[in-house]
């Protein structure tokens, strides 16, 4: 048994240190703006008497802001600005931006490098540029929130309390720096004409003859099946897809490559890890996304094409939603999905989360999916089998609130879940 040097373990220890004390560059004096540049994404609401302006810096403009890189340690500033012409003093509910925000001096003490006059000095800027309760009657408050890091998008829910009232608000912010599948396209311009429908039958004839699976890039082998329409404003959509925990997948680059291989070899999380594309009309999805579980082996992902139809000015979005349950090596996508057979248990899931979004009016089915038994069973792209009973769920969308009794069941075909809760009732 060997035993300890204490002189060179106390060296050791003093290195270790000193490079972790060096992890961090110095903090540069914060740059200081008339409009800050993050202000032109920014989005504002009015309730009742009170307005809340929220925007969210990307990597480059909070380093600019704060002297230092508060992503590299996965802290993101979140501003808010509140205006209260009410004669009610509100106070900002910050555990509702985030419930495991940092404090401004925690934030402030990751980043922390140089002499002990600027680490002081880095303190006294963090603390007050934080948002500070209560909101005065007549006042206009604004700072900073220090919540987890979201890419792409962050979703900010603002809550505003008083001694018997509460307003609440509720953001979606893009966020510069993810590169995904949706800025490889412009939904403004993919279809040359659109073709509008005004009633239900009109819709579901439509819908039920939109393709039944996704194809390869040949177009010439099928892959998972279509199975989930999504009808609303884009806004609407995305909103609601990111308020339930969905995030946007990041397209196959050097980066993404490593941060996939990494989450592969270390089972980590990786919220934005890519999805290999798949084909309708002829081109890769619009819009990639996932809802991570406790891995890259665990993850539920959707992908979204834009159609050529409008339903009462609402735009149609055909798609695949399927159940990771397990990864695998694969070219050239680095890793590729193992899906949970049971892709209707997949669909059933999405409609129960996005009833949580208070964004979901309705909800029916529609025939037009790939019907896959037991018996005679189709495979996708992997290939994996999967078994459906050939429906399609079809979810509406909308802006305002609506709660979980609020939801309508449309009378169209009857899926299995469906039939048994109506048999309850």
């Amino acid at each position: 048994m060997h035993r300890l040097n204490r002189p060179l373990l106390s060296v050791c220890l003093v290195l270790a240190l000193a490079l972790l004390a060096g992890c961090n560059p110095a903090w540069k004096k914060p740059e200081t703006f008339d409009r800050p540049p993050f202000l032109e994404r920014a989005q504002t609401a009015t309730r009742e008497d009170v307005t809340v302006t929220v925007g969210v810096p990307s990597a480059e403009e909070t380093e600019r802001i704060f002297g230092t890189a508060l992503y590299r340690d996965r802290i993101q500033p979140v501003w808010i600005e509140v205006d209260n012409r009410s004669d009610t003093p509100w106070v900002l509910m910050k555990t509702g931006v985030d419930p495991e925000r940092y404090s401004a001096l925690e934030a402030a003490y990751q980043r922390h490098a140089g002499s002990k006059e600027t680490r002081h000095e880095m303190d006294l800027f963090f603390y007050d540029i934080a948002f500070r309760n209560p909101i005065g009657p007549g006042e206009v408050v604004s700072g900073y929130v220090f919540a987890n890091l979201d890419e792409g998008f962050k979703a900010v829910n603002v809550d505003l309390v008083a001694t018997v009232r509460q307003l609440s608000f509720s953001f979606v912010i893009p966020v510069p720096g993810l590169v995904t599948d949706v800025d490889q396209v412009n939904l403004d311009d993919t279809w040359p004409e659109t073709f509008e429908l005004d009633d239900e039958p009109e819709l579901v004839k439509a819908l039920e003859a939109l393709p039944a699976t996704t194809l390869n890039k040949n177009g010439d082998d099928e892959g998972d099946p279509l199975n989930i329409v999504l009808v609303g404003d884009r806004q609407h959509i995305f909103s609601a897809l990111i308020r339930r925990g969905w995030h946007q997948t990041e397209v196959t680059y050097g980066a993404s490559a490593w941060k996939t291989v990494k989450s592969f070899l270390f089972g980590s999380r990786y919220r934005y890890s890519p999805i290999s594309p798949l084909y309708v009309y002829g081109r890769p999805q619009d819009l990639g996304l996932q809802k991570a579980r406790s891995s890259i082996h665990l993850r539920n992902h959707m992908r979204l094409w834009q159609t050529p139809y409008r339903y009462r000015g609402m735009e149609v979005y055909l798609g695949q939603i399927s159940r990771d349950i397990g990864v695998k090596l694969n070219w050239p996508t680095i890793t590729t999905h193992a899906i949970d057979p049971a892709v209707d248990k997949t669909r059933e899931g999405l409609i129960e989360d996005l009833a949580y979004s208070q964004s979901l009016t309705a909800f029916g089915y529609v025939k037009g999916s790939q019907l896959s038994t037991f018996e005679n069973t189709h495979y996708n792209l992997t290939p994996d089998p999967y078994y459906s009973d050939g429906l399609r769920a079809v979810m509406f969308f909308s802006e305002r609130p609506v709660s979980l009794d609020e939801i309508r069941i449309l009378d169209w075909e009857e899926s299995a879940p469906l039939r048994a809760y109506r048999d309850r009732k």
